[in-house]
């Protein structure tokens, strides 16, 4: 006999944690100050979305603190 195990459809099943949600969260708002900031050059602005996608905590939090004009 299969035995199945129950579907999980709670908060952390679906991984929305509160660390899930500040990270995009973080990660949505650098993202938007990314693409309306024109001072920064089109290699400038692929470096910090890689940045901000693969390490969307600490890279939103690098971003907003090395770019003062946000």
């Amino acid at each position: 006999m299969v035995s199945v195990a129950p579907l999980a459809f709670g908060a952390r099943a679906t991984g929305l944690t509160v660390t899930g949600v500040v990270a995009l969260i973080l990660a949505a708002a650098a993202l938007i100050s990314l693409f309306r900031n024109a001072d920064l050059s089109g290699g400038a602005k692929t470096m910090w979305i890689l940045i901000i996608l693969f390490v969307p905590i600490f890279g939103s939090l690098i971003y907003f603190g090395v770019r003062s004009d946000w």
